[in-house]
């Protein structure tokens, strides 16, 4: 029997509007990024490719400029989740911050050390200014790691402080700074305006914990579900921006996030997936490669010998890679 259009339109009126009661409301999650740079890339494509969606979250991202601030922010309470370097997670903990490191975002280090035109080699930078994220950020660990293995002594620079790439970039352009670090696309962008790297971070610190999602201890145990999600949309970002197939995507979606061109964006994915691979895929925390921030760390005096809370928690991560 065929139903009168009236009733059949009706009909599916009804039924849509149940299968839309029947999904549920997306969860806003803030998330706190340092800058707009390829170390955030798996973000870019799981709010762009709905991987958050899917998980159950609407993503709020924000960018503060530092990994510092986005540990103050969390700690705060300003928002959900945070990027936030190894060493400043042990930092902000050991300052007594209720945070915890949920997701081991970086298996290694692409950063290239830049100097300004006409300087060519880490002896030139002897009497020099150099940018760096903080007095005690990770970066200065792998700047004064370099410098003193290329026989210049503490004494012999100068350190001025700036916590994204992209504003070390912009004093770098402008002569402010006589060398720095910085990411690609924009350790790409200064190659081809006529900056030469004269070193790079890889040579010394192969497999160094550099990044990590972190959240409030006491969020996290409330929204536990939430943070496994958020996980898992991490995790399935990584794994597509791993996909060769998806190249031409991830490269378009890096140089529209962060202002570059394709070209640089291009050469950030030969960096970031073929050679560093940097983005761990499954995002656990394992203890001898967690040893080494804090060794490091112990070199620079930056860690109390007393302290041993717990740094990370990695049961959240391990949910998200069960399923």
């Amino acid at each position: 029997m065929r139903l009168p259009g009236g009733v059949l339109l009706a009909a599916c009126c009804l039924a849509l509007s149940h299968a839309a009661a029947a999904q549920p409301a997306l969860q806003t999650v803030t998330i706190a990024v340092t800058s707009k740079s390829a170390s955030d890339w798996p973000t870019y494509i799981a709010e762009k490719y709905d991987f958050f969606a899917q998980n159950g979250i609407k993503p709020d991202i924000i960018v503060v400029g530092s990994s510092a601030g986005d540990a103050q922010q969390l700690a705060g309470g300003s928002v959900d989740v945070a990027e936030v370097t190894t060493t400043q997670l042990v930092e902000a903990i050991q300052g007594g911050a209720p945070i915890v490191g949920v997701v081991e975002r970086a298996a290694g280090v692409p950063y290239y050390l830049i100097g300004k035109k006409g300087i060519t080699s880490v002896a030139q930078l002897k009497g020099k200014l150099i940018s760096i994220g903080g007095p005690t950020d990770i970066t200065r660990i792998f700047m004064d790691t370099i410098l003193t293995k290329n026989g210049l002594k503490p004494e012999d620079w100068t350190y001025t402080f700036a916590g994204a790439t992209n504003v070390r970039f912009a004093a770098l352009v402008a002569g402010a700074i006589d060398a720095t670090f910085l990411f690609p696309p924009f350790s790409a962008r200064a190659v081809s305006l006529g900056y030469s790297v004269i070193d790079e971070v890889p040579k010394y610190f192969p497999n160094f914990p550099f990044d990590t999602w972190a959240v409030r201890v006491s969020w996290a145990q409330e929204h536990s579900r939430l943070v496994t999600a958020f996980a898992r949309a991490h995790l399935h970002a990584v794994r597509w921006l791993y996909d060769p197939a998806n190249r031409q995507k991830a490269v378009a979606l890096l140089s529209e996030e962060t202002n570059t061109s394709l070209d640089d964006a291009s050469k950030s994915y030969d960096v970031f997936v073929k050679q560093v691979r940097y983005f761990s895929t499954n995002g656990v925390f394992t203890t001898p490669a967690f040893k080494m921030v804090l060794d490091a760390m112990r070199k620079m005096n930056l860690l109390n010998a007393s302290s041993s809370p717990p740094f990370y928690d990695n049961r959240y991560v391990t949910a998200a890679n069960a399923h």
